[in-house]
């Protein structure tokens, strides 16, 4: 059982990266009477829900990864068939999909962090910013400045 269990992780996250890219793939263009027309209303529609369905499925990802990373090895302890149980759940974001890991989000996750988006949404660009000024000082050339710097 204890290979069980990254095994279904590794299958999820590999079902995961080529839903990802099936989604991605622009919709087809139409072809009547030899001119090309833009892609149908429908299949825009149909690609935004998918895209929504694989934006929840990698939050819910995302979150039980952190959540193994940090809350698992403490509740294992407490919890009888832990391992069992979390197989369970696996198995259950695999055969859903979208269709399991959306109410999840919605139901869930949503309501814990709308209080917060202010709050994260400034995080965010505070290291978006950070990073780039790191960058921006990586990428410095450093040749020019090593002519005023005295030798000893």
């Amino acid at each position: 059982m204890p290979l069980f269990v990254p095994v279904l992780r590794m299958f999820m996250l590999f079902l995961n990266v080529w839903d990802t890219f099936k989604t991605l793939k622009p919709p087809p263009r139409k072809i009547r009477n030899g001119k090309s027309e833009p892609p149908s209303v429908r299949s825009v529609t149909q690609r935004k829900r998918d895209l929504k369905g694989c934006l929840a499925v990698w939050i819910i990802w995302c979150c039980f990864s952190v959540y193994e990373r940090h809350v698992e090895p403490v509740v294992s302890l407490f919890i009888p068939f832990y391992n069992e149980f979390k197989a369970l759940v696996i198995l259950f974001l695999i055969f859903t999909r979208a269709r399991g890991a959306e109410p999840i989000f919605l139901h869930l996750l949503r309501p814990m962090l709308r209080p917060y988006t202010k709050t994260i949404d400034n995080s965010l660009e505070l290291f978006r910013l950070v990073g780039d000024l790191l960058f921006a000082v990586v990428s410095f050339p450093l040749r020019p400045l090593a002519a005023f710097i005295p030798t000893l």
